[in-house]
């Protein structure tokens, strides 16, 4: 089984890339291959609307290669599940969506949950997306963000999870939450030590999301194409 996860993030090195290859075979089958890509091209970070929008083109190019190429499902790194939609109009595997995977955990497992972001400026734009969802209108109580961004959020793996622990009590001070959900996938692992310290559950989408894809490959799920018809690429349409 191959699975290929895509950063919708450019200029990452292959050192960094190796290091989330290993990072995620930890939680596959000894069977499972990962692979670990970032686009080619455009934004650093996805920090807004136009970031998703520019990103949005080398990714699917991207998802279509990695099908070309073989694999068995892809996973779109990013809890804003980027241009997933489009994508699944262009490839027939599996293509799995954090945000979206975190959310249906979250409907099993919580009562009330904040979603952890990166900049205050970022929550409007989650909230917009979130409350789109009838998971997070009955159970999401609250977005709250560490104001750090997103590039910077494992240059000082220390101050990130200090910001991290701060945000998590006022969640559970202020909202009563039993969960938190990891709302930037840069953050992944960072919420272990405070699931044992506060005796709450961590949902975090960047495993969740790779496990999933496992699963659904093993049980041959993937999107109807009744729902996500095939598009129709053409000489000039930039795909």
């Amino acid at each position: 089984m191959k699975i290929k996860v895509i950063i919708p993030n450019s200029g990452m090195d292959r050192n960094t890339l190796n290091e989330r290859e290993k990072m995620f075979s930890k939680v596959l089958c000894k069977n499972s291959h990962i692979s670990v890509d970032c686009i080619e091209y455009g934004p650093r970070s996805i920090e807004s609307n136009t970031d998703e929008i520019l990103a949005g083109i080398p990714l699917i190019r991207q998802c279509i290669k990695a099908e070309q190429q073989g694999f068995d499902a892809i996973v779109i790194y990013c809890f804003s599940d980027l241009a997933i939609d489009a994508i699944r109009e262009n490839v027939s595997i599996p293509v799995i969506g954090p945000g979206e995977i975190a959310l249906a955990i979250a409907d099993v497992i919580s009562k009330r949950f904040t979603v952890i972001t990166t900049l205050d400026e970022n929550a409007p734009r989650t909230e917009r997306r979130l409350m789109r969802n009838n998971i997070a209108k009955e159970k999401m109580v609250s977005i709250r963000a560490l104001n750090i961004p997103v590039i910077k959020l494992r240059e000082d793996s220390d101050t990130t999870k200090m910001y991290l622990e701060k945000v998590c009590k006022e969640s559970i001070e202020k909202d009563r939450i039993d969960t938190i959900v990891l709302g930037c996938l840069g953050l992944a692992q960072y919420g272990d030590f405070l699931k044992e310290k506060y005796d709450i559950q961590i949902i975090d989408p960047a495993f969740v999301a790779v496990a999933y894809a496992e699963m659904c490959v093993k049980l041959q799920l993937t999107h109807n194409k009744r729902n996500y018809p095939k598009y129709e690429r053409v000489v000039g349409n930039g795909i």
